[in-house]
């Protein structure tokens, strides 16, 4: 999957799944410009989380001004769970948005989606704690990253990207 359809895959299911998520804008609509494919999420806390999309292509598949060939496996993964612990004593709990990500593109019903980790989830962390990897049947990756989460009032600072706290 490419990540402007990733940008605009993911959106729909935010926008759709409704409860803590009250609004959902690209970083292009949110006027952030320092990475070209992403996500601004407000939740009900008034916090706010800035993903980044990065892809690694499908073998064939590093030309993008020709079509997309999507490739479908024979059913969708299972289900995640989603998390129960999003929002915890008003605050959003940052080790739960990649979990809820990844209840969200599991639980989509697309074939195109081979598997999802959220990141913190893995017994060993690594550079970037909070994010999802999404594998495709056309092995393309997407790596859906936090590079920031700001409390309600709390603008977006040059320099701060991936120092993400626990909770805002």
């Amino acid at each position: 999957m490419r990540p402007a359809r990733f940008e605009t895959t993911l959106k729909t299911l935010l926008q759709q799944a409704g409860g803590p998520v009250q609004d959902v804008r690209t970083v292009s609509e949110a006027g952030y410009d320092r990475h070209p494919y992403g996500l601004v999420v407000t939740y009900a806390t008034g916090a706010r989380v800035v993903l980044q999309f990065v892809q690694t292509s499908a073998p064939g598949d590093s030309d993008f001004s020709k079509p997309e060939q999507i490739i479908e496996g024979d059913s969708a993964p299972t289900p995640m769970p989603m998390p129960d612990d999003l929002i915890d004593g008003g605050r959003l709990q940052l080790r739960a948005v990649d979990r809820h990500l990844a209840a969200l593109v599991t639980a989509s019903g697309s074939r195109e989606v081979r598997s999802a980790e959220a990141f913190s989830t893995r017994d060993s962390k690594g550079a970037i704690e909070y994010g999802l990897k999404i594998e495709y049947h056309d092995d393309s990756t997407i790596y859906v990253y936090v590079v920031d989460a700001l409390p309600q009032g709390r603008d977006l600072q040059p320099g701060r990207e991936y120092q993400v706290p626990a909770a805002v």
